[in-house]
């Protein structure tokens, strides 16, 4: 009888021993996590990337604004452009 329980009390001690080791492994992924979660630098640069593409969109647009009102046949230039690359593609997807 008291062998079994010496048993009992020995199997008790090692599943709270394995259950310490996973309570630290999960504490570790936890503070893992909130340290990656807390990094806002991808965050930003992100940011910081989109703003300065919004920028370059913006500077392309007027100047492309400003090239349409002084000479008209850039207009036709880039029709002709695009209408030279769609016959190019029609022709290569009909071969």
């Amino acid at each position: 009888m008291a062998s079994q329980a010496y048993d009992r009390e020995a199997q008790n001690d090692g599943r709270l021993n394995d259950l310490a080791s996973k309570l630290s492994s999960l504490r570790q992924v936890t503070q893992d996590i909130h340290t990656q979660a807390s990094d806002t630098s991808f965050i930003q640069a992100s940011a910081e990337a989109f703003s300065n593409l919004s920028t370059s969109i913006k500077r392309s647009s007027s100047r492309l604004a400003r090239s349409s009102t002084v000479s008209l046949p850039i207009y036709k230039t880039v029709f002709l452009i695009l209408a030279a690359v769609l016959f190019v593609y029609i022709i290569y997807r009909l071969v």
